[in-house]
């Protein structure tokens, strides 16, 4: 366990990770730090394999670090929205699986689902057979209608089509609390992102803004 000194921690800290290191077959990545505050939109870029999903396995305590420490805000409540989206009831309809964790009406319900284009009949969809971007978009909906405020998310934009990017991007720019996204999506990270973290090289690196923000100063090095 790493001694994190007061001086480090506020009452908007949401996450800091202090000189983590985390290898399976290979080194991943080690002496990452990371410091997210209430609020931020933070991205995590980088090529496939490099360690990004590890990254946000171990902020949500799935993975421990090999070395180093996180220490996660008070208070937090973290919805995760990962690449691979599975109900636990596909057998459920699209409302009935909405409203299980709603305490709404059920007009309501059909209202809020409406928003994430699930109109009229297609509410009564089942679960197991809708499609990528279909499931994306209902689990984006229990998120946005579930008691978080740490939002944590591994390539969102995956499957979608136009319609359902919209739908993504105005329930993020709309959602109060803090988000934490992996993508290779150039126009989602530079719409969203508020900085951006680089994992490269067994090294996690920070650069202030969205993807063409790190492009214009990556010469810098770790």
């Amino acid at each position: 366990n790493l001694d994190f000194a007061d001086a480090e921690r506020s009452g908007k800290d949401v996450l800091i990770l202090k000189k983590v290191e985390k290898s399976f077959d290979k080194l991943l990545f080690s002496d990452v730090n990371m410091h997210i505050r209430y609020g931020e939109r933070i991205a995590i870029i980088g090529k496939n394999g490099h360690g990004k999903s590890v990254l946000l396995k171990l902020i949500l305590g799935i993975f421990e670090p090999d070395k180093g420490g996180i220490l996660r805000g008070a208070n937090l409540k973290v919805g995760y929205m990962p690449q691979e989206i599975t109900f636990d009831h596909p057998e459920h309809t699209v409302i009935e699986e909405f409203r299980d964790g709603y305490v709404g009406t059920s007009e309501k319900a059909r209202s809020i689902l409406s928003r994430f284009l699930f109109y009229n009949d297609q509410v009564n969809k089942i679960v197991g057979k809708l499609s990528g971007g279909e499931l994306a978009r209902l689990r984006l909906c229990q998120l946005m209608h579930q008691d978080i405020n740490f939002l944590i998310m591994d390539e969102p934009t995956n499957h979608l089509d136009i319609a359902s990017r919209e739908v993504l991007e105005e329930a993020l720019i709309d959602f109060a609390g803090t988000i934490l996204f992996v993508s290779h999506d150039r126009y989602f990270i530079n719409k969203l992102a508020q900085r951006t973290y680089v994992v490269e090289d067994s090294c996690v690196t920070e650069y202030i803004g969205g993807y063409d923000d790190y492009r214009e100063k990556s010469r810098r090095r770790c």
